[in-house]
């Protein structure tokens, strides 16, 4: 098999001499380079475990350091006569500073030591403090006894990471209120309760041990950090703060059960994947734990990994090309014939597919009998599956929103969707029943299925399931929704063309049922008598429409509407044409009453619906018209009011000197009656007629005060005040000021000067 394989396609053969080689080159490179990659990742980490090994140790062994040094200087003092005195006998406050100096002298030679106490049992001693002799409830650092008082769990020579109250807060700019350290504890004797009577305590200032750590850490790019064996954090990290409980961290779990000094291992650390590096010390059962991201690590052999890779990429690539200019070099000529042959083959195929096409066509349009042996002879030669003898069925599938699938695909792009549902239909039933798949009008897609009796019910549940697939299956790989309606069984396929028809003309029945509905000859009950349109519905819309009452409008059509759906669609039909010529008859009104025109064609919007494809589409572009009609009345009634309403301002002005000028008068200029003429103006201006007029004299009145040098009696006659107290009444209320004083007020701000008096003409 494998040698006709090669035989049959030249360029296959060639490539068959390449591979080989080609692939045990490949192999050979990625082998290589995962074993020296390999090798070189195990290297770094070797040279980074050392390296961190090393600063841990360095660490440890000042801890070790510490830890000596603060044995020897307490064990010291506690042999010293002066500290003797604090811890056995109770001293005078006037011989208190040769003992303040001696505890200071033991602080400067230490520059570790924060502080010191001297506790014994009742007082305590502190330097460096403001006061150097304390009691217990004196005493600002209250933490240290309840650890005093607990010698079970802090015994002599052991040492407790505390906060401790920082006693330059206050006097040095910027120190902190608190401050940690590591008080090493000193006890010579205990009572049966457990609490110290006499202690030394030394408190070892916490910035030693962080200054220490840091400089591995700016080193080394590695988090160090010390645990006591209880999983705690005895030091400085940026992870965690002081005295943080690291116990239920996985690698201080491993840390803690391993039974070695030091070792490593890689794990991932709070979201990161790390080296692990820890030891512990000799003094005071502390672990060093030093955590270093895996990618620090082995950055560099990553680098040169992906170096080897792109040119074991390049090395690929280059082959490939190489391998396929020598082929086609050498099986051009061959190819051209492979590539002619195939071309014959998709053209015969195509024109096969055709010709079967043409067939089908010709067998549905015949109403003729046809001959079943002439039928099996042809449905041999075209390779058709169905058997004339049996019982046919029909099932015609519609695009849905064909109009926006035209919009949106071209004429070649359309044909190609519709082979698309064509093979769904075919891949779907090819083994579910015989069948041929028939592309006809440009929506539609005919199925011809073979079926056991012309008895079986055209709704059984399996057809309606595998018609559910296809729906399923059209829309998810072609983002086309179809409608399906079935026909009855019938017997012979001259029957085809009758039974189509019929099938086409129940499909219209979605516009009732929707989009993506399956259509049952069984399931369309209709009612036999003629329709009649109510022609008490119809006056109702077309009154309506005229009123200018589009709600009501909109309910009435979908009463129409709906009692039409309870006919044929031949009913629903005509009932659409004459909705459309009340609305027209409504529209000729309203272009007759309000002088407006409206953009509607009677032969456009029945071509429109026509192309509709269900009531709530058509409901829906009926309410869109009412909408539109009513923007275009609303907009012509405002234009109407603003020209009624500059009327009204331009009476105002022209008769402002009238004192009879009111409502009244104005209404009767205009020819409307008062109330309906007031209840317009403020609603339109929001403000009443005679506010209106009473506005503008007292503008044009105040503009005659400050710019004119007539009398105030004469300006308020020329404003058309009959009343000189109502005048001035309403001048002050409105400008704060008499008349002659407003005159004076614009006198002085040089408003004095002759200019045309243009006063507002609305407010």
């Amino acid at each position: 098999m494998f040698k006709k394989f090669v035989l049959k396609n030249p360029f296959q053969l060639f490539l068959t001499i390449l591979l080989p080689f080609l692939v045990s080159t490949v192999l050979l490179l990625f082998v290589q380079s995962s074993l020296l990659s390999r090798n070189f990742e195990n290297f770094a980490l070797k040279q980074v475990y050392r390296e961190q090994l090393a600063d841990l140790q360095y660490t440890s062994r000042n801890v070790s350091t510490l830890e000596q040094t603060a044995r020897s200087v307490s064990t010291t003092a506690f042999f010293d006569d002066i500290v003797t005195d604090l811890l056995y006998t109770d001293i005078d406050s006037d011989d208190s500073m040769k003992y303040q100096i001696k505890l200071q002298s033991y602080k400067n030679i230490y520059p570790f030591l924060q502080s010191i106490y001297i506790y014994n049992g009742e007082q305590i001693y502190a330097v460096p403090r403001a006061q150097f002799i304390y009691d217990r409830t004196t005493f600002d650092d209250q933490g240290i006894f309840p650890i005093l008082d607990d010698i079970k769990n802090h015994p002599s020579h052991s040492i407790v990471l505390r906060k401790i109250p920082n006693i330059m807060s206050g006097i040095a700019t910027g120190a902190v209120k608190d401050m940690y350290v590591y008080s090493y504890l000193f006890f010579d004797s205990q009572v049966a309760s457990g609490k110290v009577n006499e202690a030394i305590i030394l408190n070892i200032s916490e910035e030693w041990l962080r200054q220490s750590i840091h400089s591995q850490n700016d080193a080394g790019g590695s988090r160090i950090f010390v645990t006591d064996s209880t999983g705690m954090l005895l030091s400085t990290d940026h992870a965690h703060p002081l005295l943080a409980n690291l116990s239920d961290k996985p690698y201080i779990q491993r840390i803690n059960a391993s039974k070695v000094q030091a070792g490593n291992f890689r794990m991932n650390v709070d979201g990161v994947d790390s080296f692990v590096t820890y030891t512990s010390t000799d003094a005071f059962d502390w672990n060093l734990v030093s955590i270093t991201p895996y990618h620090d690590i082995v950055k560099d052999v990553e680098r040169m990994k992906q170096k080897t890779y792109l040119f074991v990429v390049l090395f690929i690539v280059g082959s490939i090309l190489l391998t396929f200019y020598f082929s086609r070099r050498l099986v051009v000529p061959m190819s051209l014939v492979i590539q002619k042959y195939n071309q014959l083959e998709m053209e015969k195929r195509g024109e096969s597919y055709d010709r079967k096409q043409q067939f089908l066509r010709k067998i549905m349009h015949s109403k003729g009998p046809l001959s079943a042996d002439e039928l099996r002879r042809q449905f041999l030669k075209y390779d058709i599956s169905l058997d004339p003898s049996a019982a046919f069925l029909i099932v015609l599938f519609k695009i849905d929103h064909f109009s926006d699938f035209c919009a949106t695909y071209s004429r070649g792009d359309r044909s190609l969707l519709k082979f698309g549902i064509v093979n769904i239909v075919t891949e779907l039933m090819q083994q579910k029943a015989a069948h041929e798949c028939l592309e006809l009008e440009e929506d539609q897609v005919m199925l011809l299925l073979n079926v056991d009796s012309l008895d079986a019910p055209s709704e059984q549940l399996l057809l309606v399931e595998w018609m559910q697939q296809i729906q399923q299956h059209t829309k998810q790989f072609l983002r086309l929704a179809v409608s399906v309606t079935f026909s009855e069984p019938f017997e012979t396929l001259s029957q085809l063309n009758f039974h189509y028809l019929k099938t086409l003309d129940l499909s219209y029945y979605r516009l009732i049922y929707g989009h993506e509905s399956m259509i049952f000859s069984e399931h369309i009950t209709v009612r036999t008598e003629d329709f009649k349109s109510s022609q008490e519905k119809d006056d109702e819309l077309k009154e309506a429409l005229i009123q200018g009452h589009f709600q009501e409008a909109k309910d009435a059509l979908s009463a129409m509407l709906k009692d039409a759906t309870a006919y044929s669609y031949s009913a629903l039909s005509s009932m659409f044409i004459r909705i459309l010529l009340l609305i027209r008859h409504a529209i000729e009104v309203l272009e007759t009453n309000h002088a407006m025109k409206v953009d509607f064609h009677f032969n456009a919007y029945l071509m429109k619906l026509q192309k509709m494809e269900t009531i709530e589409q058509i409901m829906a572009d009926f309410s869109a018209l009412f909408d539109r009609l009513a923007q275009e009345l609303e907009a012509k009634k405002d234009n109407k009011y603003l020209k009624l309403l500059d009327m009204v301002n331009q009476i105002v002005h022209r008769e402002l000197a009238n004192p009879a000028l009111s409502l009244d008068y104005i209404a009767d200029e205009v020819d409307l009656s008062p109330p309906y003429l007031g209840k317009l103006f403020k609603k339109h201006r929001l403000v009443s007629v005679s506010d209106f007029i009473n506005n503008v004299r007292l503008a044009y009145a105040s503009q005659l005060v400050a710019t004119s040098t007539d009398t105030i009696t004469d300006i308020m006659e020329k404003s058309g005040f009959s009343s000189r107290s109502h005048f001035f009444t309403q001048f002050k209320k409105v400008y704060g000021l008499t008349p002659s004083q407003y005159r004076m007020n614009a006198k002085q701000s040089g408003y004095s000067d002759k200019r045309n008096i243009d006063f507002p003409e609305s407010f």
